[in-house]
């Protein structure tokens, strides 16, 4: 040969990929990041900025399961973006965690009005039985303009409320 030839070894295609594992991994490694690439949201210019929110409600001292909360703004938001009902559903433990725009991703910050209602606990119940049953809180809590429930929901911080007691 002389010294201008280029001389070619054939290279096992195992070695070339590496073994399976590696393999493996480098398909996980590309297929993550096409798909953590292709995640991006949109922003959406009509939804505000929410922060968790959560607490424990009781009425009498005892949980009211199946209790759905909802936080009514007490001054409207002046930002001209559409209005908002954060709200959530107590669990048999008489605590919840507010839901905006998604499950559980709590509330935009300011002061509240915070209206119950409660209709007793639904496990096993259809919607026709579910449609006749009486609301089993005082009236007041279930109206924002009557309610003497209020909270505060802040930018820092957990927001996990006080215990909230119904008597």
């Amino acid at each position: 040969m002389d010294g201008n030839s280029i001389t070619h070894q054939a290279i096992p295609i195992g070695r070339l990929l590496g073994s399976p594992s590696q393999l493996t991994r480098l398909a996980s490694l590309v297929l993550g990041s096409v798909l953590i690439a292709g995640c991006g949201e949109p922003v959406d210019p009509n939804i505000r900025e929410v922060f968790p929110v959560s607490g424990k409600i009781l009425y009498r001292g005892k949980p009211i399961p199946d209790a759905t909360v909802c936080l009514h703004p007490v001054t409207p938001f002046a930002d001209g973006k559409p209005a908002v009902l954060p709200r959530a559903e107590v669990n048999e433990n008489g605590e919840f965690t507010v839901t905006t725009y998604r499950t559980h991703d709590g509330a935009p910050a300011g002061e509240y009005r915070v209206t119950v209602s409660w209709l007793g606990p639904l496990s096993g119940i259809d919607e026709d039985a579910e449609d006749r049953l009486r609301e089993r809180l005082p009236r007041k809590y279930v109206n924002a303009q009557t309610t003497d429930l209020q909270v505060a929901v802040s930018e820092q911080g957990s927001n996990e409320l006080p215990e909230i007691q119904i008597r």
